[in-house]
């Protein structure tokens, strides 16, 4: 209650201070005598205005891009464009704020801008950590620190501090965290910079979560929350709001906890940020879940599929974007190939006119000897005749060809026509089945999976429908899991899955997995042990992995009865190395070992009486032999079955990825 009064005493103080801010600016701009002075100014602008409306903030962002670009000031456009990937990137569209950043980039080394430079490779740090690509980003951050060092910017170096600790704190390394974000809050408090140093306070309070005594963290958060009031900074107030709620959950005070967690959903509606609707939205679900208020918790629910489904549409809008480029590529190469056709019959053409011009000047030097010696030599008109009339049956013969060349080309030029109406119309049938597949079919049984699970924790549920309700639920995740596979077998049979391999750490994704069928196997009272090493990094396609990953981990559920244990481990080769899901079920007999991996549909109950839908091995064996690997099963009839899944073995020693546990608010230029 003293901090809520306090800010009241010194929030109209707070608010005079940063429109009088604004003000100043704008009557410089007035008065600014060059374009140059005013593409600073309208950056200053934007930058005052993220913390208060971010979309006030790009507006300006983007009048001083254009203004730089049209003056060809380079650093005046380098920052412009580092303000509007920035903007992006708070609302969670990382594909262009990338694009903003390379562009920024570019421009900061062409003029020698190093201060544009240190902040542009710390802003593409912060997004490649995002997307979950820590060996980049630790490069990028690397970068950073380099030339923000040879400049002497105290304030870019403690920004790189902080964004290390976010690193550590992602790999679970809580006191290496804590002792990075603190060395980033001792800098910026020296600088009195408020804007980072609330956001490195927000980061020491958020990481005592993770410690022995979480309540320790709630003096720097709340310290944080004050300091963005003061700037007016709403969007870390979002996500401060949010840590100082999971806090007093952690603590047991589920009424402190609310009323924080209410007010971070607030605002970040008021914001229109789509990443921390979601995350507001899962905090309150889960909250108002324990407290058995399922009207509530399910309201949440609704928002989170509204969010997904909204975050999933800009996501196919970007992948639609990727289409057009292509579709715009081939019409330009199948251009390309016409213009080259053309040249070719021209050059046909002209060869013909050089060899009618050769061959006249030919007959006119043989005609002239002709008359020459035409008293002397009257056999050798004879012979020279010949001569003539073979040389007229080869020039008759070359224009046959030539002919029969020209119109062989027309040929194929109207082939190709077809067949690229064809390939067009066959891709456009192909995106109205997946669309069919993962939108207007999967979408419907998914909410019945939540509303079902509500139900069955809902007290007031009799326990003669209980029951019940757990057979609709296993029955529809075995049809969302068909859904899936078959989507993801019909991507692979249609061939218009290229794949997408980037490092990836393998426990991470095996934890992730785990994860999501550990509902499954907590039904089945079956424990899941993951002993791949936390350093295990491969070359792969992550989603293919993840589809061959979660289906062995459904089989070996299926297939062990309860009490039983799931183990994950790494076996590796001289070349390669397997990932084994190993189970001590049922095991599998003899006669069935050669139908696993078939092309034919094939499954038994599991130990529940559990169905499947027989795709899964096989569509197991097709992805990862779509990526130059294999799969193999040991077995023994009554006890158990190992699965091996062989990759090539990476043999470079890089930083393993993130365990995603949280999202903390990290500091971006």
């Amino acid at each position: 209650m003293r901090i809520v009064l306090i800010l009241l005493l010194i929030f109209p103080g707070m608010l005079r201070a940063h429109d009088k801010r604004e003000d100043d600016l704008r009557n410089q701009l007035s008065h600014a005598q060059t374009d140059s002075a005013r593409v600073r100014i309208i950056c200053e602008l934007s930058d005052i205005y993220f913390i208060t409306d971010p979309s006030k903030a790009r507006k300006h962002a983007l009048l001083a891009e254009k203004l730089a670009t049209k003056i060809n000031y380079l650093a005046g456009k380098a920052k412009a464009l580092n303000l509007i990937g920035f903007s992006y990137m708070v609302a969670g569209e990382y594909d262009r704020a990338m694009q903003n950043y390379y562009q920024a980039l570019a421009l900061g080394e062409q003029s020698g801008q190093k201060s544009v430079v240190a902040k542009t490779y710390l802003n593409l740090g912060v997004i490649y950590w995002k997307l979950n690509d820590p060996t980049r980003a630790v490069q990028h951050f690397e970068n950073s620190f380099k030339y923000a060092s040879e400049i002497g910017d105290s304030l870019a170096i403690s920004k790189v501090y902080n964004s290390l600790g976010n690193i550590y704190e992602d790999k679970g390394l809580y006191e290496k965290a804590l002792k990075m974000f603190k060395k980033a809050a001792k800098l910026q408090e020296k600088l009195t910079n408020k804007r980072s140093w609330a956001i490195s306070l927000h980061n020491i309070g958020n990481v005592h979560y993770y410690l022995k005594h979480p309540e320790k963290g709630l003096p720097y958060l709340f310290q944080s929350l004050r300091i963005n009031d003061e700037i007016h900074n709403e969007m870390i107030k979002i996500t401060t709001l949010a840590s100082i709620a999971k806090i007093y959950e952690a603590t047991g005070k589920s009424d402190e906890a609310l009323k924080y967690a209410t007010q971070s959903y607030d605002r970040a509606v008021k914001a229109e940020s789509g990443r921390r609707i979601v995350s507001a939205a899962t905090l309150l679900h889960k909250l108002y879940a324990a407290r058995k208020d399922y009207e509530q918790a399910y309201k949440y629910v609704l928002v989170l599929e509204e969010q997904n489904e909204i975050l999933k549409t800009e996501r196919q809008k970007a992948i639609a974007a990727e289409v057009t480029i292509k579709y715009e590529a081939d019409k330009k190469e199948l251009e390309n190939k016409t213009l080259k056709a053309q040249k070719e019959k021209q050059d046909i053409a002209l060869e013909h006119q050089r060899m009618k011009l050769i061959f006249g000047v030919g007959f006119s030097l043989v005609m002239l000897v002709f008359v020459l010696i035409l008293y002397s030599k009257r056999q050798n008109l004879k012979i020279s005749n010949q001569m003539l009339q073979k040389a007229n049956s080869r020039m008759q013969l070359q224009n046959q060809e030539i002919n029969r060349q020209k119109e062989e080309i027309s040929s194929q030029t109207e082939r190709l026509k077809i067949q690229n109406e064809q390939l067009e119309r066959d891709n456009n049938f192909k995106n109205k089945i997946f669309s069919i597949i993962s939108h207007d079919l999967r979408s419907p049984f998914v909410s019945m999976s939540a509303f079902i699970n509500l139900m069955q924790a809902n007290a007031s549920v009799s326990a003669e429908m209980k029951p019940i309700f757990g057979l609709f639920s296993r029955d529809i995740d075995i049809i969302i899991n068909m859904i899936n596979n078959l989507l993801a077998w019909s991507k692979t049979q249609l061939s218009g899955e290229k794949l997408n391999m980037k490092l990836t750490d393998l426990y991470f994704l095996t934890e992730e997995n785990r994860d999501l069928i550990a509902a499954g196997a907590k039904e089945k009272n079956i424990r899941i042990i993951n002993e791949v090493p936390d350093d295990t990094i491969i070359l792969t396609d992550k989603e293919r992995l993840n589809i061959i990953i979660r289906n062995l981990l459904a089989n070996a559920i299926k297939f062990t009865p309860s009490g039983g244990e799931v183990r994950l481990y790494v076996e590796e080769q001289l070349h390669s190395i397997a990932l084994v899901v190993k189970d001590n079920g049922l095991g599998i007999p003899d006669k069935y070992l050669s139908k696993l991996f078939a092309e034919q549909r094939f499954t038994t109950l599991g130990t529940l009486k559990e169905k499947g839908t027989g795709l899964g091995l096989m569509l197991c064996k097709e992805l990862i032999e779509g990526m130059q690997g294999k799969i193999t099963v040991e077995s023994q009839e009554g006890k158990g079955s190992s699965f091996f899944v062989i990759l090539p073995k990476l043999t470079s020693d890089i930083m393993p990825g993130p365990k995603e546990k949280h999202e903390p608010y990290l500091i971006a230029g």
